[in-house]
């Protein structure tokens, strides 16, 4: 291990022990095998869901990810904030195209990250997460590499309806499973809702947020999720963000709410 991979283990380490309840759905980067899944979902295909893919640091699966052009990648922004603490862009890479994190696709750099400007900017951690990559070089679109729709301007969430989220997060809480990608369906919830669930915390849950779960608890997304794509019909509505532990009942997922930023990716990537 050399002091850059050192300094990555103690940054999130300090974060993790700071924060024992709310657990962001984040892997322990390079100190376990990113060897996981959704939980309470099934294996797919990279084929059924080709915007998918595995944000990498040091060529290890840190968080998921969506393709919304040949340039830019959508994620979360708690997913890239060791490069603004330990500066070395190069060790952030993107592969993609392949059903399995760590193997197959192709591995594409990483020449820029744009967090929104609201995150880290008000007293809710995880407000605004979400992040643009723009990458090193175009993609070539194919079969089993393309973009998923971004909603329009005005897009309307309506409670109750099914939307799927996919990635290579955990099987439960800390839990580990095999390497394929993963796909749950979950309803969405209205925030009022999400509000009432987490405590009546208003303050947790903000305009730059949805929540998708059922409230028995079972599906939901996990560690090593995070960044990852939640789609109703092919549009991308939700990035993977942060939750009360993983399916626990009366604890939904909570999402960055994409149509909430949507001018913000058209100023930053003109999409």
């Amino acid at each position: 291990m050399n002091i850059m991979q050192f300094l990555i283990i103690a940054a999130i380490a300090v974060t993790c022990a700071a924060t024992p309840d709310l657990k962001p759905h984040f892997l322990e980067v390079l100190e376990r095998n990113a060897d996981n899944r959704i939980v309470g979902g099934y294996p797919t295909d990279i084929l059924l869901f080709p915007y998918q893919v595995s944000l990498q640091y040091f060529h290890r699966h840190v968080c998921g990810g969506s393709i919304i052009s040949d340039r830019w990648v959508v994620s979360a922004a708690h997913c890239t904030q060791l490069v603004h603490q330990i500066p070395p862009l190069p060790a952030f890479s993107v592969r993609l195209g392949t059903s399995f994190v760590q193997s197959e696709g192709l591995v594409y750099g990483v020449a820029a990250i744009f967090d929104h400007p609201g995150y880290g900017n008000t007293d809710n951690r995880f407000d605004y997460d979400i992040t643009l990559i723009r990458l090193a070089s175009a993609l070539v679109f194919r079969p089993n590499i393309q973009p998923i729709s971004l909603p329009a301007l005005n897009h309307v969430l309506v409670p109750g309806t099914s939307a799927v989220v996919t990635g290579w997060g955990a099987l439960w809480q800390g839990g580990s499973a095999p390497s394929r990608l993963h796909a749950v369906e979950v309803p969405i919830l209205s925030n009022e809702s999400c509000a009432e669930y987490y405590d009546g915390a208003w303050d947790q849950i903000t305009y730059s947020m949805l929540c998708a779960g059922l409230i028995n608890g079972g599906r939901d997304a996990c560690q090593g999720d995070s960044g990852g794509p939640l789609a109703i019909n092919g549009t991308l509505i939700g990035v993977v963000s942060w939750g009360y532990g993983c399916a626990q009942p009366s604890y939904p997922g909570v999402y960055a709410n994409v149509p909430a930023v949507r001018q913000w990716i058209a100023n930053v990537t003109s999409l």
